[in-house]
């Protein structure tokens, strides 16, 4: 994973959304009284969002850290990972996991990697963390912690 400190950072050429749409399932969108464990009600799936123009700030202003980090294979694009990475402050790096697919971020390459990752970031106080729903684990550089 490169050093990557926000979404503002330009998008990978030749990368998008496409039929990925997982953001749209594990984050809670207050302005459309979704919470964050279910698909957008403004959502089709075949054809994405259904009121794309006019969505809400958080949706327009979104980008998992996949769509922004080159270094990051297809294998890592949310609908085949089955979680969504994206970087909020304290977490360098945050796994927001959809419930359907439990821990699919313990399955490899993905766990290797993240271990890694929260090692090597360690000595910037910064974080790699799982979320899902309200339960986060973090991960530091000799296990993992579970955040109350």
């Amino acid at each position: 994973m490169s050093d990557q400190d926000d979404a503002s950072s330009p998008l990978v050429e030749g990368r998008s959304c496409g039929e990925c749409h997982l953001c749209c399932k594990v984050f809670p969108i207050p302005e459309t009284g979704k919470s964050d464990d279910g698909w957008c009600p403004r959502l089709d799936p075949a054809t994405g969002c259904r009121a794309h123009g006019a969505r809400p700030a958080a949706c327009r202003e979104f980008f998992c850290t996949w769509r922004y980090d080159a270094s990051l294979g297809d294998e890592w694009k949310p609908c085949v990972a089955g979680f969504v990475l994206h970087d909020p402050p304290p977490f360098e790096l945050l796994v927001t996991e959809d419930v359907d697919r439990p821990d699919a971020w313990r399955r490899e390459p993905y766990e290797a990697d993240f271990r890694h990752w929260a090692r090597d970031i360690a000595s910037r106080q910064r974080f790699v963390g799982v979320r899902r729903g309200e339960r986060t684990v973090l991960m530091t550089k000799t296990g993992e912690v579970e955040l109350k």
